[in-house]
């Protein structure tokens, strides 16, 4: 990631000006580039988000021992609802900013994950049907939380893509090689893991950190998936603007992970592999996350503008 410069200099040929979605445009400010707007709906949608977040955050974040009243289904390893309630914790803030974004490219990054992330919690409902509590309030705020996301994101991408450039174009600060490189291998890493481990839960039921079910197995998986994929678009967008809504969630995720263990530290297995390699991950990628920050604060580039 390095300052913008300028090159506004004359230019000397007769050929047509470049294409702007083939360039970079250091010269231009991020979003100037793309200045395709969020539309209302869209930003509507979002604070539905913030709502089933903090129904989320309200329930198994801050009172994780009480799963069988407040959840969609009963979670019998408080120290299970609790890791699925840092989650929802950490991600809150990819639904609170964007509430104050006005340029879609710096909002694009989290909204196809989000839909791929609701989709496999929406398929992890049906497999394990039987399992949820049917019809409550909870449950019917999950429902609805993982039913309704994957089109309406599908199709903000698509209506909002159809009038923007692609994606990946149009640079304007590009992000360090190596976080770029970590981001995109991390990422895809994190989702072929979190995909077996979907497919074949009982690869780790037997040998978890904590009692595992296929259900939070999966549950758990999905957002991993989710976050996989996060990184591996955030190497895609490869510009530090259209990334940094992105990096809240993986500076958040190691701290909201170790409170919540370390709050029912007697259920955990410290001595289990499975729990570092997750620990080992997420602080790597809550590392990378805040080097994006101490390089794009050095190298004096400032807030994006709306």
């Amino acid at each position: 990631m390095t300052a913008p410069t300028s090159t506004n200099a004359p230019s000397t040929s007769t050929s047509a000006a470049p294409n702007p979605s083939t360039t970079d445009v250091p010269a231009r400010r991020a979003g100037d580039a793309d200045s395709t707007p969020v539309a209302w709906w869209l930003r509507a949608w979002m604070v539905v988000e913030v709502f089933f977040g903090l129904a989320a955050i309200s329930s198994i974040f801050l009172r994780p021992g009480h799963t069988a009243t407040n959840f969609a289904w009963p979670i019998p390893a408080t120290v299970m609802a609790a890791t699925l309630g840092a989650f929802y914790f950490a991600s809150a803030l990819l639904f609170v900013l964007p509430l104050f974004e006005r340029r879609w490219a710096n909002v694009r990054v989290m909204i196809l994950p989000t839909a791929v992330f609701a989709a496999m919690m929406c398929l992890t409902t049906f497999l394990h049907w039987s399992k949820f509590s049917l019809w409550t309030l909870p449950f019917n705020v999950w429902l609805a939380s993982y039913v309704l996301p994957p089109p309406i994101f599908a199709a903000a991408y698509a209506w909002h893509q159809r009038r923007a450039l692609p994606v990946g174009t149009a640079v304007v600060d590009r992000l360090p090689a190596g976080a770029r490189t970590f981001l995109r291998t991390n990422g895809l890493a994190v989702v072929a893991g979190a995909l077996t481990l979907y497919a074949v839960p009982s690869l780790l039921v037997p040998r978890g950190p904590w009692p595992l079910t296929p259900l939070t197995l999966r549950a758990l998986c999905s957002w991993l998936i989710g976050v996989g994929l996060l990184q591996v678009w955030m190497a895609w967008e490869n510009d530090w603007r259209r990334v940094r809504l992105a990096t809240a969630m993986l500076l958040l995720l190691p701290p909201a992970l170790i409170v919540q263990l370390s709050r029912f530290r007697t259920e955990v297995d410290w001595a289990n592999i499975a729990l570092w390699i997750l620990l080992a991950d997420v602080t790597a990628a809550g590392l990378v996350a805040a080097w994006l920050w101490i390089v794009a604060r050095r190298a004096g580039i400032d807030a994006p503008r709306g």
